[in-house]
């Protein structure tokens, strides 16, 4: 028995030496990458941290004061909300699309990958892309209108215009990937619930709407978490449809405006604290979201 204790021990810490080996890596990289960087940024947010003047002063919560107080920030926290229109669109087209092509027919899987094209291709060409449809003078969806008699606005520099524009696009590339995750949704509601439902003389709105949308609820409240999530942070598209944010500021995110201010004006102190502050606006609203899903997401019996 003392050595069969002995020799199980030793596997033991054989086997903890081993688990060892291979968590310490990826321990490190968050350590060194995730949580030292989030340290240095809340660290940041109480100094004046300023790369051009070479200054670290605490100063408290003035920088928390500053953007604040600041009337860009609040336009820019209105387009942020604004970025969260795409969602219910992208999620009722993923919805229709993935029901369209659920049924294995001819050219279905080309149809599949066309829609998904949009997600997996270069933020940079989608946004070239974009440019050139909507250009004012020569644009595609200018040319159509003019050939109707309608004169079109200047989609990418009107202020009225530009988020909207945004927007367009962000749902056109997201539709394939939503339909991508409703389709695997779809695949895995059993039959047998539509051949009970049918035996019932139950019609397919019916059907859709008393067992596919409720099995899809998991799907849709992920979606709409990481979409939240994603359209709260949109920075790329910004960035690239202008080149300051747009005319009045009217395209800027928060997250731009971060950008902005680290790398443009060198307030590293200021924009740790307006990230630091945004990180916590996003952690509530994300706990919301989980608060509220008991009332709607079907967990199953």
């Amino acid at each position: 028995m003392p050595t069969t204790a002995l020799r199980s021990r030793r596997i033991n810490r054989r086997e903890r030496a081993w688990g060892l080996a291979f968590v310490t890596p990826i321990a490190l990289q968050v350590i060194l990458f995730s949580l030292v960087p989030v340290g240095i940024a809340v660290f940041a947010s109480f100094t004046d941290w300023n790369s051009i003047r070479d200054t670290r002063d605490f100063v408290g919560l003035d920088n928390f004061a500053e953007f604040l107080g600041d009337k860009y920030f609040w336009i820019a926290a209105g387009n942020t909300l604004y970025m969260l229109i795409p969602i219910p669109f992208y999620l009722l087209f993923g919805i229709l699309f993935a029901l369209g092509s659920h049924r294995r027919t001819p050219g279905s899987t080309l149809f599949r990958v066309l829609f998904l094209l949009p997600y997996v291709s270069s933020i940079v060409a989608l946004v070239v892309l974009w440019k050139w449809i909507f250009n004012y003078q020569y644009g595609l969806v200018n040319q159509a209108l003019a050939a109707v008699g309608i004169q079109g606005p200047d989609w990418l520099g009107d202020p009225a215009w530009i988020k909207p524009t945004i927007v367009i696009m962000i749902i056109w590339k997201m539709i394939g990937i939503t339909s991508i995750y409703m389709l695997a949704a779809l695949k895995n509601i059993p039959d047998v619930y539509y051949e009970a439902a049918r035996l019932d003389g139950a019609s397919p709105v019916r059907m859709f709407f008393q067992i596919t949308l409720p099995l899809l609820t998991p799907s849709i409240f992920f979606l709409t978490v990481v979409g939240m999530i994603g359209s709260l942070q949109t920075f790329v598209e910004v960035q690239l449809f202008t080149s300051d944010g747009g005319r009045e500021y009217s395209a800027a995110t928060i997250t731009y405006y971060i950008w902005q201010k680290a790398f443009g004006s060198g307030q590293l102190g200021l924009a740790s604290a307006a990230a630091f502050f945004f990180a916590l606006v996003v952690l509530v609203l994300t706990l919301v979201q989980f608060r509220l899903s008991r009332r709607w997401v079907y967990e199953g019996e």
